[in-house]
């Protein structure tokens, strides 16, 4: 009786220890807040890639939420690539960190108790180029005078003509820049948001606004981002994307209201938003959840097709190992708020190592086998709030040992493409750096 009296108030706190903690949460918080909205110079946040293949690269990238109950490290060390022009797939159970994760790229976490405590998101891209005084520079339009003279054309004002660009927007000098996310002011990653990297979020209808038309959202990204373009090119443009996307009627589509459209064009309607600007990369957070199968088959065509056309990249959020099976070249396996495993599909797919990928393989069903019962991967994610020193998963684990109640075992590099953080592999292979 005595011990379930402890193991219940071991989940309380007291009065005293919620105002402490609540103290140390609104210090914390306001110290993050002044760092995203002070005024930065881009040498603060300029940085390099480890690997020039790679269009981002997370390093020890630490997110936490501050609660009154605690601190919960929703995302807890992360390290992985995204090499350009591939897909990378991160899976794993319902909040294992992979949306925060996803969303500390965007720097879209819910503020202000979520923050990027730690870490580095490096991301490629091309950056305005700024004269003395911060202005973006021009690229105008020219002409040569029989003389061999190049001279700026000019409007019938006088004013010099700025060049248009392939979206029919101003034209700008460029310079392509690695930029740490995880250290950048609010007011710059705007520049980059919608632009260089685009989100295409879980469920439409909660990022789709109800009293505003389909093409009045779609016109909205392509006013913002896209400098100078006028109403009637935005709209040609609002209506490129939906052709994009498949939808057979974009005139009528762009003249309706979200819950007009079925949730197939709906998810479609989001993915063209994404596409508006071009982006490098597009990061994918579920977005065939809720939809039928033979409209998932046709989301994920589409994605594939759209990553063909612009050459870019995806970042896909899924826990359907079906999705990543079909669709990711490199696939990450995140626990509790960890990176466990990653390597390429056929790594993660054929030659699974660590107990919790090979329980996740396990749990989804097959055509092929009849089963009484699906299996399902024993115990419980430990509290956020206060996780334990040892290995995350050692009490749901199988195969669990005596080493696996010390230090959290490190990240071990199994062959150049995989790796996986098990004690069951040490002294197999060395222990990869970083």
């Amino acid at each position: 009786m005595a011990d379930k009296k402890k193991e219940i108030k071991k989940h309380y706190i007291s009065r005293s220890e919620s105002r402490r903690i609540a103290k140390e949460n609104s210090k914390a918080i306001a110290k993050f807040q002044k760092m995203k909205k002070r005024k930065a110079r881009p040498e603060e946040y300029v940085t390099q890639m480890k690997d020039d293949n790679n269009i981002v690269e997370f390093e020890d990238l630490h997110t936490y939420f501050f609660s009154d109950s605690g601190t919960v490290k929703a995302v807890n060390g992360v390290t992985f690539s995204i090499p350009a022009g591939s897909t990378v797939g991160v899976v794993g159970e319902s909040g294992c960190g992979k949306s925060v994760t996803s969303l500390s790229l965007m720097q879209l976490v819910q503020a202000p108790s979520g923050q990027i405590v730690s870490g580095s998101i490096r991301f490629r891209a091309d950056m305005f180029k700024r004269d003395n005084l911060g202005r973006k520079i021009p690229v105008y339009e020219t002409e040569t005078n029989p003389n061999g003279e190049t001279f700026r054309k000019v409007d019938a004002k006088g004013k010099p003509i700025i060049r248009k660009n392939e979206l029919g927007g101003n034209m700008y000098e460029m310079e392509r820049q690695v930029v740490d996310i995880a250290k950048m002011p609010a007011e710059a990653m705007r520049s980059i948001r919608g632009r260089e990297v685009a989100m295409i979020f879980q469920e439409p209808m909660t990022s789709l606004n109800p009293v505003f038309t389909i093409g009045n959202q779609l016109d909205e990204v392509g006013k913002l981002h896209i400098e100078g373009i006028s109403k009637a090119d935005v709209k040609a443009r609002s209506i490129e994307m939906l052709k994009l996307v498949g939808i057979a009627d974009p005139e009528g589509v762009y003249k309706k209201y979200p819950h007009e459209l079925s949730g197939g064009m709906r998810q479609r309607v989001m993915i063209a938003i994404a596409l508006l600007c071009n982006p490098k990369l597009i990061v994918a957070d579920e977005p065939t959840t809720a939809l039928d199968v033979t409209i998932q088959a046709q989301i994920l065509d589409l994605l594939r097709e759209i990553k063909t056309k612009i050459n870019g990249s995806i970042m896909l959020i899924t826990h359907d190992l079906g999705v990543v099976a079909e669709m990711a070249d490199y696939v990450v396996v995140m626990y509790a708020g960890k990176v466990i495993e990653m390597g390429t599909a056929e790594d993660i797919f054929d030659r699974p190592l660590h107990p919790y990928t090979i329980g996740l393989q396990k749990s989804k069903p097959t055509v092929d086998q009849k089963v009484d019962e699906l299996y399902c991967i024993p115990g419980f994610v430990p509290n956020p709030i206060d996780m334990p020193d040892y290995c995350y998963f050692r009490d749901r684990c199988d195969k669990c040992m005596e080493k696996c109640s010390g230090e959290y075992p490190n990240l071990i590099k199994v062959s150049d493409t995989h790796s996986v953080s098990c004690y069951l592999y040490e002294g197999k292979a060395e222990v990869k750096n970083g």
